[in-house]
């Protein structure tokens, strides 16, 4: 005798699930619900199939109708045999036997085990940790990308060669007047002029960037190059909305293009002169956005100074920083002030139709900050050349002595208390009277603007910004007395008063400080723009962002990489004011910059060649030549140009 379809059915999956119930222990959350997807899959389809059956066995009852109770077929009857005549009402009581209320209750909950195992297997993953490495960096995070950490970073390994670097005979670079008897310029390998052929390891940097809960971004980046240990950026980022972020802690500020080009990007080894007429790096808090236009969305990158979108802002308060300052000398402040910038950028034609301008990007930046109160706590950093030697040092603190008056007062008769001195005791007076000026310091207003833009097309592109930058100059000065009285003791006799030898003198000495007043103060503003443009060989786009090559470099197989033309022009003209003297021609007496030492102007221009073997490696070369307007001085203390600088660069870049 047959069992009926429901006790089969029941029987079926009963023993799928107490089949799959111990081995399952042993396996994975995947695997579990692989075996379980494919048990239930093979249970639907019998059930599927059992059902059919039903519907068929229904309708040939019902067609029999009422005159045909007598007809029957193979079917499930009312006692759960088969062949037996069925009745409709049969079927429906059938529906209601025990086995068939159990074989729903075994579904149900199969069906909710197999939800339950897939919320767990969709939780487990969310959870579960992904690993990457490509040409992108090292990265580890969920696989959702809420939580992350990459790691990344870079070296370059850089050659400075000078050509034609001696000085013409009888120059140098600065007046020293402890050479010779009247003072000499500094000979120069001594002075501050054209620096030494070099290896150097130029920039050698760790990333450390991750992702927080999906909206909170962080990079800490430290650099161990030219000899130092020196934290570069340390931010945090909050990107809830991106038209309005926010971020926290160290990081470029928001002003000069070139700066805000990734360092591994630069067209030459180094930046042109506008990046100098900028902080490097700046500690405060800043409000940014992207915005796309309408119909596009906007994608975040972990980048906090630059992005592709169709307009962006970046307005911020940090502490004052000075232009070019050191990245490790912006990590504290000595002042309440702060320092107050912005910047916006555009790409106007991003989503139109005509491919040649929809890589034009336009903006601007400037900043405001006021500097009263420093009172000369900090020196003023120095500007450099292309080559990386100082071409505008401010001075430091200098004594210039005013002069010694000496008067001589005769005492007539005997000095009292030894005896009865017969001869003539004598008191000298000097008085010495020196100036101290401190360095110059910033004082006043500061503020900057600087407009900027860049264009791509195809293979082609060009760069250009132009920097103003204003400040206050100032040094403190204070005067110095010196009193020293002479007093003859016992002059003629051979006797000891007050502990004095006979015939020698008693010397007493008054020294007297003024309050420190500032005593000079002038505004300078200096001012500095480039021009470069550059040419993919290769065909590959050009981009203010990384080239990426076409075809990596493998001479094996024919493939050389990506080749990149570079040219540019830049200078930089410092504020006449800078200059001034306060002394005369004869004894020149300069408080805030010496032209003997510094340049007035320089102007590069230069030529490069940069070789993308694959997204990560690159070779580059470049050469640059700089005409300098002053910053040498003559054996008669006359001021002159410095000879022209000509460096040979080359460049091996890995990123990672």
């Amino acid at each position: 005798m047959k069992q009926p379809f429901s006790t089969f059915l029941a029987a079926g999956i009963g023993g799928a699930v107490l089949g799959l119930s111990t081995e399952a222990l042993a396996l994975s959350d995947s695997e579990r619900l692989e075996r379980l997807e494919k048990t239930i899959e093979r249970l639907e389809n019998r059930l599927e199939a059992t059902e059919s059956e039903n519907k068929r066995l229904k309708k040939e009852v019902s067609s029999a109708g009422t005159g045909h109770q007598g007809v029957s077929h193979r079917g499930v009857s009312a006692s759960g045999l088969s062949g037996d005549p069925v009745s409709e009402p049969a079927l429906a009581k059938l529906t209601t036997q025990p086995e068939f209320r159990a074989l729903d209750t075994k579904v149900k909950l199969l069906e909710r085990k197999l939800e339950v195992e897939k919320e767990v297997a969709d939780n487990n993953r969310k959870s579960a940790a992904k690993v990457e490495a490509g040409p992108n960096g090292f990265k580890i995070g969920t696989p959702d990308g809420d939580w992350q950490l990459r790691l990344r970073g870079f070296l370059q390994a850089d050659t400075n060669t000078f050509l034609n670097d001696t000085l013409p005979a009888g120059t140098g670079i600065g007046w020293n007047p402890t050479l010779g008897p009247d003072g000499e310029p500094n000979p120069y390998q001594a002075g501050a002029g054209l620096a030494s052929d070099k290896f150097l390891i130029r920039r050698a940097r760790l990333q450390f960037a991750g992702t927080l809960g999906k909206y909170t971004d962080f990079l800490i980046a430290p650099d161990f190059g030219n000899g130092q240990t020196r934290l570069f950026d340390s931010w945090a980022d909050f990107h809830y909305w991106q038209p309005a972020s926010f971020a926290i802690g160290k990081m470029k500020g928001p002003q000069d293009l070139e700066r805000m080009q990734t360092a591994t990007n630069l067209l030459f080894n180094e930046r042109a002169y506008p990046t100098q007429l900028a902080a490097n790096r700046q500690i405060g808090a800043m409000l940014h956005g992207e915005i796309e236009g309408p119909g596009f969305d906007t994608k975040y990158i972990s980048n906090i100074s630059h992005t592709q979108e169709l307009f962006a802002y970046q307005a911020g308060v940090f502490n004052a920083s000075q232009d070019n300052q050191a990245v490790q000398n912006s990590d504290t402040t000595n002042f309440d002030n702060k320092e107050y910038a912005a910047r916006i950028f555009a790409h106007p034609f991003r989503h139109v139709d005509f491919e040649p301008i929809q890589r034009l990007g336009l903006g601007f930046g400037g900043n405001y900050a006021n500097w009263q109160g420093q009172n000369g706590q900090t020196p003023i950093a120095a500007l450099v050349s292309q080559g990386q030697s100082n071409i505008l040092t401010y001075q430091s603190a200098q004594v210039v002595p005013s002069g010694t008056n000496t008067n001589t007062t005769e005492i007539v008769g005997p000095i009292t208390g030894n005896g009865g001195s017969t001869g003539n005791p004598k008191t000298v007076t000097n008085v010495t009277t020196a100036t101290t000026y401190s360095g110059a310091f910033l004082n006043g207003d500061q503020y900057h603007f600087a407009p900027q833009g860049y264009w791509y097309w195809g293979p082609f592109g060009v760069l250009a910004d132009w920097t103003s930058s204003t400040q206050g100059l100032a040094a403190n000065a204070f005067s110095t007395t010196v009193t020293q009285r002479q007093t003859d003791i016992n002059g003629t006799t051979n006797t000891t008063t007050g502990g004095q030898t006979p015939g020698e003198r008693t010397t007493t000495v008054t020294t007297h400080t003024s309050v420190p007043t500032i005593s000079a103060q002038k505004t300078q503003t200096n001012t500095a723009w480039q021009v470069a443009t550059s040419y993919v060989l290769t065909g590959e786009d050009n981009t203010y962002w990384a080239i990426k090559p076409r075809k990596n470099f493998d001479p094996f197989s024919g493939e050389w990489g990506a080749f990149q033309l570079a040219a540019r022009w830049t200078e930089l003209d410092i504020g006449k004011d800078t200059f001034t003297n306060y002394g005369s021609a004869a004894n020149p007496l300069y408080l805030f910059a010496d032209p003997r030492s510094s340049v007035q102007h320089a102007q590069t221009w230069g030529l490069g060649v940069n070789w993308f073997l694959n997204s990560n490696v690159k070779i580059q070369g470049n050469y640059e030549q700089t005409k300098f307007t002053g910053g040498a001085v003559t054996l008669d203390n006359q001021v002159t140009n410095r000879p022209d600088e000509k460096v040979f660069f080359t460049r091996v870049q890995f990123w990672y």
